[in-house]
């Protein structure tokens, strides 16, 4: 192909801009009238899952809320058995000072603090030596001292007891503070006995 040299070349064009292209839409030309039908429920897959829901709320109910309940009231039970329990153990413990002072006392004697001697073998002088001779009405033991109130015992029989006292190692002294005849009969007579007791 041959080029036209003398042909006038021109840029009077080069500035303009070209119409744009018109935009195309796309156009519906049919419209879809298909209705579509009711679903229809399954009587029996209806029944099984209100069953299924039915045992479901009533093992919860039985295990999460009935048993947890049942077990809170039990405890309450209980918890109040105990209070009760604690309650009359309180009460039994509101005199343990005066009882727990009477126990050391008893328990220092049954010791024996330096010279004294101690409370069971206090006991076992009376009832080794003088309880096969008289009736005790009334002992009482302390610090050492052991006071008697006797009865069903003869004037003879006192002074015969005083003496077989004091030959045990235990009685430093014996003293008959008084002796008195209940009527004519020489069995009724009521003496007091001190007996001083001392280590052996």
């Amino acid at each position: 192909m041959a080029i036209d040299w003398n042909k006038e070349i021109t840029f009077a064009g080069l500035g303009k801009k070209r119409p744009a292209a018109k935009a195309v839409y796309p156009e519906k030309t049919y419209m879809n009238l298909v209705v579509r039908d009711k679903v229809s429920l399954d009587v029996r897959r209806v029944v099984l899952l209100a069953a299924f829901l039915v045992v479901f709320v009533a093992l919860f109910a039985k295990f999460g809320v009935w048993d947890f309940f049942d077990r809170v009231n039990q405890g309450r039970a209980q918890l109040a058995q105990e209070e009760v329990a604690l309650s009359q153990l309180e009460d039994d413990l509101q005199n343990y000072g005066a009882v727990q002072e009477e126990y050391e006392s008893f328990d220092s004697n049954a010791v024996g603090d330096g010279d004294t001697v101690g409370a069971l073998d206090a006991l076992a002088l009376v009832e080794g030596s003088i309880r096969s001779s008289a009736t005790i009405v009334e002992a009482t033991y302390e610090s050492n001292t052991l006071s008697l109130d006797l009865t069903d015992i003869t004037l003879d029989s006192v002074g015969e007891l005083a003496g077989a006292l004091k030959a045990q190692p235990i009685v430093s002294d014996v003293l008959v503070s008084t002796a008195t005849n209940q009527g004519k009969s020489t069995t009724g007579v009521t003496a007091t006995m001190v007996i001083t007791l001392q280590k052996a």
